[in-house]
């Protein structure tokens, strides 16, 4: 019956993972499905129990060229597996060991997370010859205001009090000033004093679809404001040399911005 069943999309890799249930292996599992999200045209989660099915088996090596497998920890069910069918994987991972922790049956935090999906994204990426991280950032478009009081320099009191808001749009290495906003809070109430939760507000307001603020200080308005934005300090003065900054942490950046609960970033010129 199987072998009359339509063959699957090639891809160029096929990722196998152990979805049990404990830390590493949750983390596991979200970040085979975040890399084929990513890169649905060249990566693809294939069924490990389909593995003792010949038939099934076979489809699946003529679907991949390259098939990468991910234990959750040192009991090594995948591989056990796989050995005892004779399924051959180019590159395998065995997460407990090569993080150097134990296995622990609870939800992931978001830092292991992170790190179980760098693990394996160097794995696939190695086997793919590029760098889809780099790929990524290459691919995106972020709105990079910095605050300043004349056009060139990055102004010296907390971000919010500047007088504008030079937008930026990064975007494939590069960037291009877009928009330049006036800070309207600046001619509101006078009364209000830093941290005043209106303050906050209003400079969300006026940057809305920006992604990152850049400024030399914050004052104590910044948690407020990592709910809407990346907030990112330069120890630096000129806006050349933030734009400098930016390019060189958008790794970072790019990070923060995936989070339910940011933090700030400091960048410095290299």
């Amino acid at each position: 019956m199987g072998e009359n069943l339509p063959s699957q999309m090639p891809r160029k890799i096929f990722i196998y993972t152990c979805f049990g249930g404990c830390a590493t292996g949750v983390a596991a599992s979200k970040a085979c499905i975040r890399l084929w999200e990513e890169n649905t045209d060249e990566i693809k989660i294939a069924c490990l129990p389909a593995v003792i099915v010949p038939w099934k088996a076979k489809e699946m090596v003529k679907s991949s060229d390259k098939r990468v497998l991910i234990d959750a920890c040192g009991v090594r069910c995948g591989a056990k597996l796989i050995e005892k069918e004779g399924f051959l994987v180019d590159r395998y991972i065995e997460l407990t060991s090569k993080l150097g922790i134990r296995k622990v049956k609870h939800l992931p935090s978001e830092d292991l997370e992170d790190k179980v999906y760098k693990i394996i994204e160097k794995e696939v990426s190695s086997l793919l010859g590029k760098n889809l991280s780099a790929d990524k950032k290459m691919g995106m478009e972020l709105l990079v205001a910095f605050g300043t009081d004349d056009g060139e320099n990055l102004n010296n009191d907390h971000v919010g009090m500047a007088k504008y808001f030079y937008i930026y749009s990064f975007s494939n290495g590069k960037e291009e000033l877009v928009e330049r906003r006036e800070n309207a809070q600046l001619k509101g109430d006078e009364s209000l004093k830093h941290g005043d939760p209106e303050k906050a507000k209003a400079t969300s307001s006026i940057l809305g679809n920006v992604d990152v603020l850049v400024g030399r200080r914050f004052g104590p308005n910044l948690p407020r404001l990592l709910e809407k934005l990346v907030c990112v300090v330069t120890r630096t003065d000129t806006i050349p040399n933030a734009i400098m900054a930016v390019h060189n942490g958008m790794d970072l950046i790019v990070e923060q911005k995936k989070r339910e609960e940011r933090k700030h970033i400091v960048l410095r010129p290299t």
